[in-house]
């Protein structure tokens, strides 16, 4: 027969941890949906589709025409008119909402023989209550 030592357990203090003890309660805050369409004309090929907001969260864009058309856009008005690598290409492709991932102002361009062309950008704007 083999003896067997009682098992004590052992004190333990927790002096601080990445998880809360508590949950902590959530900030309430006001959430609102900007919708807005713009058309790319060959007179006015250039045109700011977002303004620079510290509270948006979330911002789409899609082309409304029909078959889609390939559009750039560019973080400032300058790179937006030299038109260049300096902005990303929407490709036509692209028939779903692109996603916008940015708080600054964003400024769309087309050229060529898609002119003109119809752009919607949704955003959601979030703001303390």
């Amino acid at each position: 027969m083999t003896e067997t030592a009682a098992v004590e357990p052992m004190k333990v203090h927790l002096s601080g941890s990445d998880l809360p003890l508590i949950t902590p309660e959530r900030k309430r805050c006001r959430r609102g949906t900007s919708l807005r369409t713009f058309v790319l004309t060959a007179n006015d090929p250039v045109q700011q589709i977002l303004p620079q907001n510290t509270n948006r969260i979330e911002a789409y864009i899609q082309c409304v025409d029909d078959p889609a058309v390939a559009f750039s856009i560019h973080d400032s008005l300058a790179d937006a008119q030299a038109g260049g690598n300096a902005g990303v290409t929407v490709p036509a492709a692209n028939t779903g909402p692109y996603p916008l991932h940015t708080n600054d102002a964003v400024w769309a361009t087309a050229a060529g023989p898609d002119l003109p062309v119809t752009v919607s950008i949704s955003a959601v704007i979030e703001a303390d209550e």
